[in-house]
């Protein structure tokens, strides 16, 4: 539970009027049996009405005074646990968003969804309890042994022997269910993950109506769910009539001492009320300290789990102090690269791959799937470090740039474009914030989307919705190549993003692109050989590395790979 302290410290203000409260609370409670015992000696056996009244009226204002400070701790513990939660779900997902690929990678997407929602929510619920109940517990606990020592220290031995009991069996039961509870949340990241799939996949599902089969997935992920948690609970709930027992059977023995002490005159009637009071009052913060315990057993639980994230070394390459690349189109140099996935083996899939494109260039990348093509680009973004040799942008290594300044001067279209839920300009501004509609609109026409945003009644405030569901393939690809060219970057990476396009319009996009002022230096992957015979540069790549370098002639005559590709597409 250590995550949690630096966030309590935070509000650690807060945290100490809340105590307060819960101290002068607790107090006004542990004095009402003591109040009720003189009512009862002093007033109603002595018949001394006045005094019953008197007492009567301090009793009423001190449970007025303790409800009092019971709802500010309240409002207290409330608003620190929420805010707890805020800040530890912002980091969370902060330090997501900074995860490199390799990490996120070691994170199922469910699991990470789980973390930020359900184990964070625990954690809240943990410290609004732990504020209003398991702080209250123990000094309600103290205070109504003391009482009882001072009422009558003969009685008070019964305590003696329930106490340690009941603390030996709530130890047991945290020892137990830690590892049931943390189970559980594993049992809720799986189904979890069946769920997304299935709302990721529905139009799949529905196309091979494969709806019962999925139902039988859900049921058995489901089902486990449904075990473990019964499981935890049941065996976390033996202890608590346990204890009810053990401190209802401390109540009997009290009132079968008592007896013979009451009727020697030995010991009040109020003395007795008060004490019974007290025993009842010891009962209550051992349940509810039974209850935070359970709570702390599973929040533990949780906090293990979040923090495993926050925890995660983030493998992105180290953030130097080199200048930017600058805004003009620059070279990009592979070196004798080699990359192998982390996780995925000694077998690199890309070995000593070197080039040149020069400034303001076109390099069109080519080959059979499997190449090595998607790898090789998503290496100049530094969205992975290559295991070895140099990639540079201009002059700079990108190993020895900022990652965040590398990155602000690329432009970079994945081959599965993501678009978010919002309107279609607020997904092309995610490549300029500070977008003007022109830009938006200039963007938009450079990748032949004006047409069909305009089309909609809305025109660029319609919305789409989550991945775009109410775009086609090649209106998502247009938006998301409109999301690239408003960023302005001197260097463009354009991972196979015109497939769901026709030839005429991909032709219109580069012929667009290329107009651009300052032209960028492009990197294109592109299935299709028809894309790439008029560039200047065109690499062709084979297992991992570079089977021919240079134009459409040069590699019609000396690239069996390219002569292979041009003969099955066009003849």
């Amino acid at each position: 539970m250590r995550l949690v302290w630096p966030y309590w410290r935070k509000y650690s203000a807060q945290i100490s009027f809340g105590m307060l409260c819960l101290i002068i609370g607790t107090f006004m409670d542990l004095l009402q049996p003591t109040i009720v015992s003189q009512i009862i000696d002093q007033g109603v056996m002595e018949g001394d009405l006045s005094r019953v009244m008197h007492l009567g009226g301090m009793m009423l204002l001190v449970t007025a005074v303790g409800a009092v400070f019971t709802v500010g701790r309240c409002i207290i513990s409330s608003r620190v646990s929420q805010q707890f939660g805020a800040d530890l779900r912002v980091d969370l997902f902060a330090k997501i968003n900074r995860f490199s690929y390799a990490a996120i990678g070691k994170q199922e997407t469910a699991s990470l969804i789980t973390r930020m929602t359900n184990d964070t929510a625990q954690l809240v619920g943990f410290t609004n309890s732990l504020m209003r109940m398991f702080l209250r517990s123990p000094v309600l606990l103290v205070g109504a042994v003391t009482m009882t020592l001072l009422l009558n220290p003969r009685l008070a031995l019964v305590l003696a022997g329930v106490i340690p009991l009941i603390a030996l069996l709530m130890y047991i039961s945290m020892k137990v269910g830690f590892p049931l509870f943390t189970k559980l949340q594993e049992a809720l990241d799986k189904n979890n993950a069946v769920t997304r799939e299935y709302l990721s996949g529905v139009r799949v599902v529905k196309a091979y109506n494969t709806f019962d089969a999925e139902v039988a997935r859900f049921d058995v992920t489901n089902t486990a769910l449904a075990a473990t948690a019964t499981k935890a609970q049941r065996t976390v709930g033996i202890f608590f009539p346990i204890i009810s027992f053990a401190v209802n059977a401390g109540l009997v023995l009290t009132l079968w001492m008592a007896r013979d002490w009451v009727a020697a005159s030995q010991m009040q009637v109020g003395e007795i009320v008060a004490f019974l009071n007290y025993m009842m009052q010891i009962s209550m913060a051992l349940g509810m300290l039974f209850n935070v315990y359970q709570m702390l057993v599973r929040a533990r639980a949780s906090a293990v789990r979040v923090g495993e994230v926050l925890a995660e070394a983030d493998t992105t390459p180290t953030l130097g102090r080199a200048a930017p690349p600058t805004l003009a189109p620059c070279a990009v140099t592979f070196d004798s690269v080699r990359f192998a996935y982390p996780g995925g083996g000694d077998e690199p899939v890309l070995h000593d791959v070197s080039f040149t494109l020069p400034a303001g260039k076109v390099l069109g990348i080519i080959g059979p799937t499997g190449a090595g093509k998607t790898s090789l680009v998503q290496l100049i973004p530094a969205l992975y470090a290559p295991t070895g040799g140099h990639i540079f942008i201009g002059d700079l290594n990108t190993a020895a740039c900022d990652i965040d300044q590398l990155r602000a001067n690329i432009a970079y279209v994945a081959q599965n474009n993501t678009i978010f839920y919002g309107t279609i300009a607020d997904n092309i501004r995610m490549g300029k914030a500070d977008a003007t509609d022109a830009e938006v609109e200039a963007a938009a026409k450079a990748a032949c989307a004006h047409d069909f945003i305009t089309a909609y009644a809305d025109g660029y405030e319609t919305i789409v919705g989550q991945k775009g569901v109410n775009l086609s393939g090649g209106q998502k690809q247009r938006v998301g190549i409109a999301r690239a060219l408003i960023r302005n970057a001197p260097v463009l990476v354009l991972d196979d993003c015109v497939s769901a396009v026709d030839v005429e319009t991909e032709a219109a996009i580069m012929h667009a692109i290329r107009g651009l002022h300052p032209t960028p230096t492009i990197v294109m992957i592109t299935q299709r050989i028809s894309s790439v015979m008029n560039v200047e540069h065109i690499l062709v790549m084979e297992s991992g590395g570079v089977a021919g370098f240079g134009n459409h002639d040069t590699l019609m005559q000396e690239c069996k790979v390219y002569q292979e590709i041009y003969h099955s597409q066009l003849l």
